[in-house]
């Protein structure tokens, strides 16, 4: 015990010692330090004669383009993509820099960037509780601060944030509207069909764009073989820009420009690879995944799983078009709708699930006979017959009533987990399975 006594008596004024020596390292206090490093990052920020020009990259996905102005006051003036409101008219709110468990860039009061986030699915389309985890806190790391660009984090969803300086042009651009002409492309999912096609030069291409998910996949024929390619996409200035470039042969589509839209008769134009094309309809796609109708049945079938979709059937331009949102059951609200092929052996089963706070209820549904496939690629689902109370009009039997219809569905698979049922009547009504 004397021994260690003694030893700490030797140990502690070296280790005070050795404090002392830090604190001398610099001639400033750690706070002064800080507080110039932020007055330097406002000082970059402000200084940017014509603002910012910027695109954020969500953790939920997709890709949106904004422009800000910052000045020395803690203002921020912003335009957004996100709609043709916030693309149209400058929003102005307020920014901070502070130091938190690093330098932090934030976004203090509502603006367009907290529309990504907002946790109301009815606002931007995203998670219930989350929106489309994206960012308004930033942290500031010195080694991504260059003089010309310039990329931040998310501190809660790490979010990507890169601000590109932006010049007097471009500035002028979005002051003078160039970006809601840009966003003019949105009103592509005003035509009523599912399947759309454009011609660039000699090359017809199927154009499927996600605007939640901002993708653009492009389909064509080469012979008979189906080629496809798919990018992410944002608008800056007058246009819409691919994250990666479309290569076809002598044939380079970095992305559209030059909007026009006319809402009678539909027709939106706009440049894509140096040539203008406008879009059209059509009622099958450009090449048939003949396969696809047995996999999305065959799936559930190996995995005693379902199919389900939150908004039923979108018809003529209108989503939830029979309202089965609106549908209730006694005390219990929907929470979606089901389809459970049945094999060799049972029934295929139709049916709105109901909720409350502690379970989910299957109360009525249609039962269905085992489908039909087609040599040309559809699936022709048949009725057989009726469980529990179900009702004698309204949204089941409106959603019902079409799924049966004679003409059958193309299947499109939209990812590993996702397709679209296509009416091949006319491509005018179609529903989403998840």
């Amino acid at each position: 015990m004397k021994k260690l006594f003694l030893c700490l008596l030797f140990v502690a004024p070296a280790l005070f010692s050795c404090e002392n020596s830090d604190d001398t390292l610099f001639e400033e206090s750690a706070d002064t330090r800080l507080n110039a490093a932020l007055a330097s990052y406002e000082k970059l920020l402000v200084d940017a004669p014509y603002g910012w020009n910027a695109i954020i990259y969500p953790k939920g996905g997709g890709t949106y383009g904004f422009h800000f102005k910052f000045n020395d006051q803690n203002r921020v003036v912003m335009y957004s993509d996100f709609s043709a409101e916030t693309a149209a008219k400058p929003k102005e709110s307020s920014y901070r820099l502070k130091a938190m468990q690093t330098p932090s860039l934030i976004f203090d009061t509502y603006s367009y960037l907290h529309i990504l986030s907002d946790p109301n699915p009815d606002v931007n389309g995203g998670g219930v509780g989350e929106g489309l985890q994206s960012d308004f806190e930033f942290s500031i790391f010195p080694d991504s601060l260059k003089e010309e660009t310039v990329t931040f984090v998310g501190r809660k969803n790490q979010s990507r944030l890169v601000l590109t300086k932006a010049t007097q042009a471009q500035a002028t651009a979005y002051a003078n509207g160039d970006l809601a002409k840009a966003v003019l492309f949105n009103n592509i999912s005003k035509y009523q069909t599912y399947f759309k096609r454009i011609t660039v030069g000699n090359i017809t291409y199927e154009i499927t764009p996600n605007q939640q998910t901002r993708t653009i996949k492009l389909t064509w024929l080469e012979g008979n073989v189906p080629k496809n390619f798919t990018t992410g996409y944002y608008f800056a200035g007058a246009s819409l820009i691919f994250l990666k470039p479309l290569v076809n042969g002598s044939q380079t589509i970095n992305g559209f420009t030059n909007f026009t839209w006319n809402a009678n008769p539909t027709q939106l134009r706009f440049s894509a690879g140096g040539a203008n094309t406008v879009v059209q309809e059509a009622i099958k796609p450009l090449s048939v995944d003949i396969a696809a109708v047995r996999r999305w049945w065959q799936e559930p079938v190996e995995s005693g799983g379902d199919w389900r979709t939150e908004f039923g059937f979108h018809v003529n331009g209108v989503d939830d078009a029979f309202g089965v949102k609106d549908l209730e059951y006694e005390d219990k609200q929907y929470a979606y709708y089901s389809y459970v092929p049945g094999g060799d052996t049972r029934y295929e089963v139709f049916s709105p699930i109901f909720f409350t706070a502690d379970a989910l209820f299957q109360e009525y549904g249609h039962l269905g006979e085992p489908p039909t496939f087609t040599a040309d690629g559809r699936i022709i689902l048949t009725a057989r017959g009726t469980f529990g109370a179900v009702p004698t009009s309204g949204p089941a039997i409106n959603s019902v009533n079409l799924l049966y219809e004679k003409s059958g569905y193309y299947l499109i698979q939209t990812s590993e987990t996702t397709y679209d049922m296509v009416s091949a009547k006319d491509a005018k009504a179609w529903i989403s399975w998840e």
